[in-house]
């Protein structure tokens, strides 16, 4: 199922439809080429060719629409090179300008693990990679239950643990590596929202908040990264959030969890080339607009042509494609989220316009996740 059945028509569709054709330096520049030498003198006999063939099928073309079409199709040829050339430098920036090796990475034999993949986005990366690779072998580490069944024949092992125990993340750990092996891939993507104000929120919920959704992530790496580190191979995937950049009132924990591993994400790339000698080990960071899941319920209230509400496998199929890309680098959803993050470089005032947009979003963060009341411990049920 493509995005445009998902999340129906929006500005993502629109962009690169105008990238592929108006925008596409193969197209323009070509004709911005042709129009400069119909305007040269030794093509008279050319030209004058051309506007009889035109004529022919009812249309009129004289040097003066000529030189017109030219100039447009050569400013139109000229942002499709720029916004190429910008994409190309960003794509090898973020990959340290290392390029894939021959055979670097062997789908029948990575290991990848992705927590909280029971249900939700998790469970739609899970399903992706055995769809493109039914060899691969899956870890799932989450505290609920499966939610879906895989395929009696893929190499699924599910781990039960709490990510926001310490001495559970260690321990569950020291168990896949020694029953699975050591993962190549990570993608940290379990978390958890409360949806309470600062004021309103518990201890428990601010800690679980925090514990989940940005300590775990940091311990999983420094658990996995080791071996990735010796044999300077691996990919990590970070799922960051737009709510970090504009961050909604009610979920403050959840926005700084996610502020944090934009953080990480960013000081990591340093670490692994400059501290590690580690360049080839790809980051990939989502920064997601809202996504439906059991994470949250309600609608966004936000323009479904700008802002779409994202279906999960939408986004479990970016991730899929990055992983099977080999390379790393940032996955904006939709894709204009990633002028919005430009403009936390603007002027107060106007990033303050923004953040205020976000106070009348009708969305029901609480999720699916239940605190024992008593012991301030998630619940499984």
């Amino acid at each position: 199922m493509t995005s445009v059945a998902r999340e129906g028509l929006n500005i993502d569709h629109v962009a690169r439809f105008l990238r592929s054709t108006l925008l596409n330096e193969y197209l323009a520049l070509p004709i911005a080429t042709l129009a400069c030498w119909l305007r040269r003198e030794s093509s008279a006999t050319h030209f004058a060719s051309l506007i009889r063939l035109v004529s022919s099928y009812g249309g009129y073309l004289d040097k003066a629409r000529v030189e017109k079409v030219g100039s447009i199709a050569l400013a139109l040829g000229a942002a499709g090179t720029l916004f190429s050339i910008n994409d190309w430098l960003t794509k090898w920036a973020a990959n340290n300008w290392r390029a894939i090796k021959r055979g670097e990475w062997d789908w029948d034999r990575e290991i990848v693990l992705v927590t909280g993949a029971s249900g939700g986005l998790g469970a739609s990366v899970v399903q992706g990679l055995l769809a493109r690779n039914p060899r691969t072998t899956i870890v799932i580490i989450d505290f609920a239950p499966m939610a879906w069944t895989p395929p009696v024949d893929a190499k699924v092992h599910y781990y039960q643990a709490d990510l926001s125990d310490t001495a559970a993340i260690k321990a569950v750990c020291a168990r896949v590596r020694a029953e699975v092996g050591h993962p190549t891939v990570l993608v940290n993507n379990a978390g958890i929202a409360r949806g309470f104000t600062i004021l309103d929120g518990s201890y428990a919920d601010v800690e679980l908040t925090i514990k989940t959704n940005l300590t775990a992530p940091f311990l999983m790496i420094k658990e996995f990264l080791p071996d990735m580190v010796k044999h300077n191979h691996g990919h990590i995937v970070s799922i960051c959030s737009m709510s970090a950049i504009a961050p909604p009132p009610g979920i403050a924990d959840y926005s700084a969890s996610k502020a944090g591993i934009q953080a990480m994400h960013e000081a990591l790339q340093l670490e692994l080339k400059h501290r590690h000698n580690a360049p080839s080990i790809r980051l990939t960071n989502g920064i997601f607009n809202f996504i439906r899941t059991p994470l949250f319920k309600g609608e966004t209230g936000l323009p479904s042509r700008l802002a779409p509400l994202l279906h999960v496998d939408t986004v479990g199929d970016a991730i899929v494609n990055s992983l099977y890309s080999g390379y790393g680098g940032t996955l904006y959803l939709p894709g204009i989220m990633r002028y919005i993050s430009m403009l936390r470089g603007a002027p107060e005032w106007m990033l303050r316009i923004l953040r205020e947009s976000t106070v009348n979003i009708p969305v029901d963060f609480k999720g699916r996740q239940k605190i024992d009341e008593k012991t301030g411990a998630l619940r499984s049920s």
